[in-house]
């Protein structure tokens, strides 16, 4: 099987270095080099287990188990029944000499748990845009089976060592500001900042499609790379890291672990207050926040992030329920009810009538605490949201998802160069950054004496002093409507 000079340079770093990143545009042959590095490393290792992730299970079934995978594979003339054996619904592979390929999205806990229970010689990361730093981290521990290989001495005499294992990811490139330049490029912990130790076991090489363009279909880069501009074409066509810090939208003060949470709240327990927010997802990832915070005190705490892709009704119900029950048992004497404030949208998944996903249903059938959220003016909202956020008045878990997103979320280039304030969806879209905009605009409104008048919060009823409702959704709130008339 021939490979591309920039590939076969791939394939050398593959093999020289325990840790690799390879980043580069679309299409540049990053994922087909790293499967077939890995199909040739489980033959030659009897026993060798190798994990290739993505964020959701969703999408590396359609890519990498059903598409690049059997590609590989049937290049290197193996076939299934002779060479190797499927497990269809695990996704996995199993060699005549039992080394083994799991396929595997961590979007879903229990094939996560799945995953965990196993150790690995060798983790492939392929989208790794998606996975968060302390997803990595929790693989990391997993990465210990030994496997055992024959090498020669200094004699010449053949002896058996411990292989080294390996990890490897892949990506179209966002932020500079992302654990995979951080740990591949700087050779730091993308936490801390330190160096981090035994840096030249790293390594890392850029992908671009002109590398690829003999396995490209005629005029592809010129007629669909080419055209992008901005950081769409950094990205998908030059492969690069986006490097302008004057594009971030988030660049948080006030993250925070736990104890200091505790801290905060001790001999005020009977003070704290709880409102949550969820943004409904179709493409993108469903987002459930929940924030604590003390009237009259600025600091608001995220204290619990959800985020997944593709899910249906019932998944959303529990992963919304494991909240609830969550801030019950953690959170003592706290105001024991809260609203969460919700996106008003019906999603659909697959064909009309198929499952579907509202506000509504969540409130009319499960019994789940939510109101609508108001939504107009995004575009002040997320800029108060900056505010706090980078002033440090949002306190966000260390490494949780809200950071992750932080890092990554930039505002739009002109293609003059000037910065349009709308968030840049080609390089990521921020579902937490949707999830926490809307109980902010309700503790902006009325909720939080020390934050009323932040930002732009929404008109307020002068009776009630409640938010008026976002009536440009109207047939959303008929939706909502029980028998007599009141608006859940």
């Amino acid at each position: 099987m021939a490979l591309t000079e920039k590939q076969k340079i791939g394939a050398k770093t593959l093999a020289q270095f325990a840790f690799v990143l390879l980043y580069g545009g679309a299409r540049s042959g990053k994922t087909f080099l790293t499967i077939y590095f890995i199909i040739v490393n489980c033959l030659s290792n009897p026993g060798a287990r190798w994990l290739i992730a993505r964020k959701y299970a969703t999408d590396i079934r359609a890519s990498v188990w059903q598409d690049t995978l059997p590609k590989v594979l049937s290049m290197l003339d193996l076939h299934q029944g002779k060479d190797f054996m499927q497990i269809e619904n695990g996704m996995i592979l199993t060699f005549k000499n039992h080394a083994r390929i799991i396929c595997g999205g961590l979007d879903d806990k229990e094939r996560v748990d799945k995953i965990l229970g196993q150790e690995y010689f060798g983790i492939y990361l392929n989208e790794s845009q998606d996975i968060p730093y302390s997803t990595v981290k929790t693989l990391l521990t997993r990465l210990a089976q030994k496997v055992e290989v024959w090498v020669k001495n200094a004699k010449g005499e053949d002896v058996k060592a411990v292989a080294q294992n390996r990890l490897f990811a892949d990506l179209n490139p966002t932020s500079i500001n992302h654990w995979t330049y951080k740990m591949f490029v700087l050779k730091q912990n993308p936490e801390t900042g330190d160096s981090i130790p035994f840096a030249e076991k790293y390594g890392y090489v850029q992908m671009n499609p002109a590398d690829n363009q003999a396995n490209l279909p005629p005029g592809y880069i010129d007629s669909f790379l080419d055209v992008l501009k901005g950081n769409a074409r950094n990205r998908y066509l030059l492969g690069e890291f986006t490097t302008d810090d004057d594009l971030r939208v988030f660049t948080p003060r006030g993250q925070y672990q736990w104890p200091e949470f505790i801290d905060w709240a001790k001999d005020r327990w009977n003070e704290v207050k709880l409102v949550g927010g969820l943004d409904l997802g179709f493409q993108d990832a469903d987002a459930f926040v929940i924030l604590a915070y003390i009237d009259g005190d600025e600091n608001v705490w995220l204290v619990w992030e959800h985020k997944a892709r593709r899910q249906d009704i019932n998944q959303l119900v529990t992963a919304i329920r494991d909240g609830i029950e969550w801030a019950r048992k953690e959170i003592p004497n706290r105001e024991k009810n809260f609203d969460i404030y919700a996106d008003t949208a019906t999603i659909r998944h697959g064909k009309e009538g198929d499952s579907k996903k509202s506000m509504s249903m969540l409130a009319h059938d499960y019994g789940l605490p939510v109101r609508p959220a108001y939504k107009r003016d995004k575009r002040t909202a997320i800029e108060h949201l900056q505010s706090i956020v980078n002033e440090g008045s949002l306190h966000i878990p260390r490494s949780g998802v809200f950071f992750e997103e932080a890092e990554v979320t930039v505002w739009t280039r002109n293609e003059d160069g000037s910065i349009i304030r709308e968030i840049d969806d080609d390089i990521y879209h921020p579902d937490m950054m949707d999830a926490i905009l809307y109980p902010i605009r309700f503790l902006t409104a009325y909720g939080n004496s020390a934050m009323i008048g932040g930002g732009e919060p929404p008109p307020v009823d002068q009776v009630t002093q409640t938010p008026l409702l976002d009536m440009s959704n109207v047939e959303a709130m008929k939706k909502m409507m029980n028998r007599d008339g009141e608006v859940f």
